[in-house]
C-alpha cells in the first residue's frame, strides 16, 4: 500500500481532533489545509522547566520524523526542519537517526538553537531558522512556511497511519512538589491528580499555573482538567512572584502602571516583536496609560501585535510593573470597541532588527525559580482518576457540539463533541471508558471505569 493521499492525510487529522499542542490549539486539519516550501518543527519549547517535547523527541524520534513526513505531504513542502534546543544531545542523537533510518537527509534537517527565551516562538524560530521575517499581524504561511509543535507531529503520525484520536496529553509536573516528572494523562484529568502523582506539594499554601511560569494561567481550583494544550504545571508557594503577579486585580495593575512607570523604555527593549521590527512599543502604551491620554493611536493597535510573551514584565521592567498586562488589557479593549485587527502588510513594509536573546538561566534566576530547575524523568501515572471532565473547547475556534448524553457508555477514543457545521473547530474524544455523567455547552463528565 503506498503512501496516503493528500486529502487522507488532512480527513484522519481532522477525525482524530488533532490540535496545536504547544499551547496555541488551532486545528491543525486547517492549518495543514495550505501550500508551503517549508515545514518548521517546533521543538524548541520556550517556557523554562518543561521538559515534555525534549523527551518526546529523544523517545520517539522515529514518529516525530513521521509525522513532520506527513505534514510535508500535506502541504506540499520540499523541505522539513526540526528546530530544537543544541543542548537536548539525546534528541538531537536519535533524530538524527531517525532522520538517516528513513532515508530523508536530502529533505530534512536539525537546526539546533541556543538556550535562549523565547527561541519557541514561531516568529523567532522563523527568523533563526529560515532567515525570513513573518509581518507584522502575519503568520508562517506569508513567508512560505507552516509551524507544528513536535508533539503536534506525534498526534498526527498516530492518526494517519494508526487512526488513533487525541485521547492524553504529556504533562511535565514542576516546582514545590516532591518528585517532579512528566506523565502522560487522559484528557479531563484535574490537574490534582498531577499533583498526586508529583507525590504532592512540598509547602502548605501552593497555587498552580497550568502552561509555565511565563505565559501560563493560575488554574482557578485543583479540579482544572488537562486539555489538549497542556504541557506544563508547575506548582508554587502562594507568595512566590510568579503567582503574586497574577494575582494584581486590573485596579491594581492599572495603579501601579500609573505611580510606578519610569518611562525607561525597557520593555520595548527587550521586546522580541519589537526587535524583528515590528511596531510593537509596550513603553509607550505605558506612557498613555500613566498619563491617562489617547492620542497614540499606533501604539495602541499595536498592541495587537503582542505574543503576550512576558519579558517585558519579568526581564525588562525594574519596576515590577506589567507591560504583557497592558497589551492584553489593550487588546480585549479594543476588540469590545469593534477595532479590527490590522491586516498584515505587503513584502516592501517589512523591516528587521537585531534579535536580543535572553539565556534561560538567568530568565530562571529573575523568575526565582532556579531552586525548582530539576529533572522531571518520563513516569508512569499512578493516580486514582474517578472523574474526567473533558472541555469540549480545547482549541481556537467554535466548540464542540456534544454528541453524547447522560447515561451513555463510552470506550476510549469515541467522539464527545463533533465540530460544528461550517466552524473552525475539533473533535473531542473520550480520554477513557466509562459512563457519561454530565453534559453541557461546556463538558462532557466522564464516571472512570
Amino acid at each position: 500500500m503506498g503512501e496516503p493521499s493528500r486529502d487522507l492525510i488532512l480527513s484522519r487529522i481532522r477525525a482524530a481532533g488533532v490540535v496545536g499542542a504547544g499551547g496555541g490549539g488551532f486545528p491543525t486539519h486547517a492549518k495543514f489545509d495550505a501550500r508551503v516550501e517549508v515545514v518548521l518543527a517546533n521543538g524548541a519549547e520556550c517556557e523554562p522547566l518543561v521538559k515534555v517535547d525534549q523527551q518526546e523527541m529523544a523517545n520517539r524520534p522515529d514518529e516525530v520524523v513521521r509525522g513532520l513526513e506527513l505534514a510535508m505531504a500535506a502541504t506540499g513542502a520540499a523541505r522539513g526542519i526540526v528546530g530544537l534546543k543544541e543542548k537536548y544531545h539525546d534528541a538531537i542523537a536519535a533524530l538524527d537517526g531517525a532522520i538517516r533510518r528513513r532515508r530523508l537527509q536530502d529533505r530534512v534537517s536539525l537546526f539546533p538553537l541556543g538556550n535562549f527565551y523565547p527561541a519557541g516562538d514561531e516568529f523567532v524560530l522563523v527568523r533563526e531558522a529560515l532567515g525570513r521575517i513573518i509581518p507584522e499581524f502575519g503568520l508562517p504561511l506569508h513567508v512560505g512556511a507552516v509551524v507544528s509543535n513536535v508533539s503536534t507531529l506525534l498526534d498526527v503520525s498516530a492518526a494517519v497511519d494508526h487512526e488513533r484520536p487525541v485521547v492524553s496529553r504529556l504533562v511535565t509536573v514542576a516546582g514545590a512538589v516532591r518528585s517532579p516528572g512528566t506523565f502522560r494523562v487522559p484528557l479531563g484529568t484535574p490537574v490534582s491528580a498531577l499533583v498526586t502523582a508529583a507525590r504532592g506539594a512540598t509547602e502548605p499554601a501552593v497555587r498552580l499555573v497550568v502552561g509555565g511560569p511565563m505565559m501560563g494561567s493560575l488554574a482557578p481550583d485543583a479540579d482544572a482538567p488537562v486539555v489538549k494544550t497542556t504541557s506544563m504545571l508547575l506548582v508554587l508557594p502562594l507568595r512566590h512572584a510568579v503567582v503574586q503577579r497574577r494575582l494584581r486585580d486590573a485596579r491594581r495593575q492599572l495603579h501601579l502602571t500609573r505611580a510606578a512607570c519610569l518611562k525607561c523604555m525597557m520593555c520595548t527593549e527587550v521586546c522580541p516583536r519589537n526587535s524583528l521590527g515590528h511596531r510593537l512599543f509596550p513603553d509607550r502604551l505605558m506612557r498613555s496609560l500613566a498619563a491617562g491620554v489617547g492620542e497614540d493611536t499606533a501604539a495602541f493597535a499595536g498592541a495587537y501585535l503582542c505574543s503576550e510573551c512576558g519579558l517585558c514584565a519579568v526581564y525588562g521592567c525594574i519596576q515590577n510593573l506589567d507591560p504583557a498586562w497592558v497589551n492584553r488589557e489593550m487588546k480585549r479593549r479594543l476588540t469590545a470597541a469593534g477595532v479590527p485587527r490590522p491586516a498584515p502588510p505587503g513584502p516592501g513594509e517589512r523591516r528587521d532588527g537585531p534579535l536580543r536573546r535572553v539565556p534561560q538561566p538567568r530568565l530562571l534566576a529573575r523568575l526565582g525559580l532556579t531552586p525548582y530547575d530539576r529533572p522531571a524523568p518520563l513516569r508512569p501515572f499512578e493516580a486514582a482518576v474517578a472523574r474526567l471532565v473533558v472541555p469540549l473547547k480545547q482549541h481556537a475556534g467554535a466548540p464542540a457540539s456534544p454528541v453524547v448524553k447522560v447515561g451513555a457508555r463510552v470506550r476510549e477514543g469515541d467522539v464527545l463533541g463533533e465540530i460544528p457545521e461550517k466552524s473552525l473547530g475539533a473533535r473531542v474524544h473520550a480520554g477513557a471508558a466509562g459512563t457519561v455523567v454530565a453534559v453541557d455547552e461546556r463538558a462532557v463528565t466522564i464516571e472512570v471505569g
